[in-house]
C-alpha cells in the first residue's frame, strides 16, 4: 500500500470517527441532551418532570440505577454541568470503607447518607462546551464507576 494511500485511509477513519461526534454549545446541556445520548448508550433515560427543582434524567445500567442532576441552568433550558449519583442499600459498610475508596479512586467520589445508604457522584462540567462523542465518553466511565463501587460494597 502506498503512502498517499494509507494516509487517504487513515485520514477517512479519523474523519468518520469525528463526523458523528456533535457539537454541544457553550452554556452546556438539556435534557434532551442528555437523554439523547444515554439512548444512544442504552441507559433506558427517564427525564423526570418534577416541579421547582433542577432537571433529572433517570437512567439504568444493567441492574444498576442511577440520576443524571442538571445543575446551573440558565432559563430552564442549558445547564452547565451534570452530577451522575447511584445509591446503593448495603450492611457492613463504614466510613473507613468510604474513605479508602476516596482515597484510591481517581473518578467517583463516596459518601454514606444519613440512613448508612453508600452513594457514589460524579460531575461533569459541560459550561464551554463539549461533544455528544465526549458527554458518551463521560457516561462510559460512569458505567465503569458506578460497577466498580457496586462490587466494592457488595464484596
Amino acid at each position: 500500500m502506498g503512502k498517499g494511500l494509507f494516509g487517504a485511509l487513515v485520514a477517512s477513519v479519523v474523519f468518520a470517527s469525528t463526523a458523528s461526534a456533535d457539537p454541544l454549545p457553550d452554556g452546556g446541556v438539556t435534557t434532551e441532551d442528555i437523554a439523547r445520548v444515554m439512548k444512544a448508550k442504552d441507559l433506558n433515560p427517564q427525564v423526570a418532570a418534577e416541579k421547582d427543582a433542577d432537571p433529572l434524567v433517570r437512567g439504568t445500567f444493567k441492574d444498576l440505577k442511577f440520576g443524571v442532576f442538571l445543575f446551573g441552568c440558565h432559563a430552564a433550558t442549558r445547564c452547565e454541568s451534570i452530577s451522575l449519583s447511584s445509591g446503593f442499600k448495603v450492611k457492613n459498610v463504614n466510613q473507613t470503607l468510604i474513605s479508602q475508596w476516596n482515597r484510591t479512586r481517581r473518578f467517583g467520589r463516596a459518601y454514606l447518607d444519613a440512613n448508612s445508604e453508600a452513594w457514589v457522584e460524579m460531575d461533569v462540567d459541560l459550561a464551554f462546551g463539549a461533544t455528544t462523542e465526549a458527554v458518551a465518553n463521560d457516561f462510559d466511565r460512569w458505567a465503569s464507576v458506578m460497577t466498580a463501587f457496586y462490587k466494592y460494597v457488595h464484596p
